[in-house]
């Protein structure tokens, strides 16, 4: 490592699978001006968790190829498992501490769902750049130097919770997206030509399951247009045939960008569906960059995509309102064309790669000039007494199964 360079270390449990929040992280590790930063990425395989049957996703040796291929250090450590019935949702098993000394590092980066979390309770020195992708807690720990959000709704929610508004800082996604080979799968899928086209992609998870895009499409179904699941739940399927859709076309989940591209290709309009909602959708990123307007609903959990599609689609309520935003873009070109050039503009906006990196350089480096600003002001914040209480409920709440608290 040369001195001058700012040494960078990314952690993420399961940090080279195929997800929003580890793709941001892989994105940041490969883009990185190399002539300034030194960039090493820790990350380990899946592992079971101990407190729920969620099975995180394992590394994708596609991804792991593409951080290698940029010259990216790469450390694997190992984690038997996750135990979520402690407090920090400690690693089981691990040998973490023995390939990583937070003195090698002049900041570390992260990338999490807020609560405070081990191993980053553990290292007390280095400047810690969190990137909060859900809002399941606040960490106020002295050293995090500043708190990357992904959207004002995200931020907002954080400091309502209790995050110290003195580190926020705004991103979004920097999206790498090289077309390559990619083509449209209308001549596969036996999809004419002036088909109106609708559809989205998704993880297969039955939590995230969203009736509402299907039983829009029922209602405008003709044979005009046609929709397209890519991955997603076999809930859908079924909903499928129990609505009796006829024009529907189901694509394996792939995690190939160049598959992935000649889906949305394929598309007209991103028709989006998620039970939890999203906080940005590196999804409907994609989706932006190839001009598909997104038509999606809101939802009890996260609202962030209602401000990172602006004007680029519709976030509604009801089915109702979702069928009649899809006749429309069916049915006025016009109207089609226009929402097809904003989503152009915000992805240039919002999302384009030498764009946010700069954001993201520049973030780095007033780390390196002002690590901890308004210390007594995170002192306070460290010290929150609300926090502590908060994690200590948790723990007794976990480890007693409700039988301290009376409710057998």
């Amino acid at each position: 490592m040369e001195k001058n360079k700012i040494k960078l270390a990314i952690i993420k449990f399961g940090g080279l699978s195929s997800g929003g929040t580890e793709k941001f992280l892989q994105t940041i590790a490969v883009n990185l001006n190399k002539e300034e930063f030194d960039v090493t990425f820790f990350y380990c395989d899946a592992a079971p968790h101990k407190g729920s049957s969620f099975m995180h996703p394992d590394t994708n040796q596609n991804k792991k190829k593409y951080l290698e291929e940029h010259k990216v250090k790469l450390v694997k450590f190992n984690v038997g498992l996750k135990d979520l019935t402690s407090p920090f949702h400690k690693w089981i098993e691990t040998n973490f501490w023995e390939l990583f000394n937070e003195k090698d590092y002049n900041i570390i980066q992260t990338g999490r769902a807020g609560h405070k979390e081990f191993p980053f309770n553990k290292i007390k020195y280095t400047p810690i750049v969190d990137s909060i992708h859900l809002t399941a807690g606040v960490d106020n720990q002295f050293n995090i130097s500043r708190v990357m959000h992904i959207c004002n709704w995200n931020a907002g929610k954080w400091k309502k919770s209790g995050g110290d508004a003195s580190r926020t800082v705004l991103v979004s996604h920097p999206m790498e997206i090289n077309e390559g080979s990619s083509t449209t799968m209308r001549e596969k899928l036996k999809i004419g030509g002036a088909k109106i086209v609708f559809g989205f992609h998704q993880r297969d998870a039955e939590s995230i399951f969203s009736p509402l895009p299907l039983e829009a499409y029922k209602l405008v179904e003709n044979e005009s247009n046609h929709f397209i699941l890519m991955g997603g739940s076999g809930f859908y399927r079924k909903q499928a045939k129990e609505l009796g859709i006829k024009n529907i076309s189901f694509v394996d989940h792939n995690a190939d960008s160049n598959v992935i591209y000649s889906f949305l290709k394929t598309l007209d309009v991103y028709a989006h569906g998620r039970k939890d909602g999203e906080v940005n959708s590196t999804a409907m990123a994609e989706a932006m960059y190839f001009g598909l307007p997104i038509v999606s609903h809101t939802s009890k959990v996260n609202n962030g995509h209602i401000e990172c599609i602006g004007d680029a689609g519709k976030v509604v309520i009801t089915v109702e309102e979702y069928a009649n935003e899809l006749k429309r873009l069916q049915s006025d070109k016009q109207y089609l064309a226009t929402k097809q050039e904003v989503a152009k503009k915000r992805f240039q906006e919002n999302y384009e790669l030498s764009g946010q990196m700069k954001i993201i350089e520049n973030i780095y480096k007033s780390v390196i000039k002002d690590p901890f600003p308004f210390p007594w002001r995170r002192r306070l914040y460290a010290l929150h007494w609300t926090q502590n209480i908060r994690i200590w409920m948790k723990w007794v709440y976990l480890k007693s199964k409700y039988y301290l608290l009376g409710r057998v």
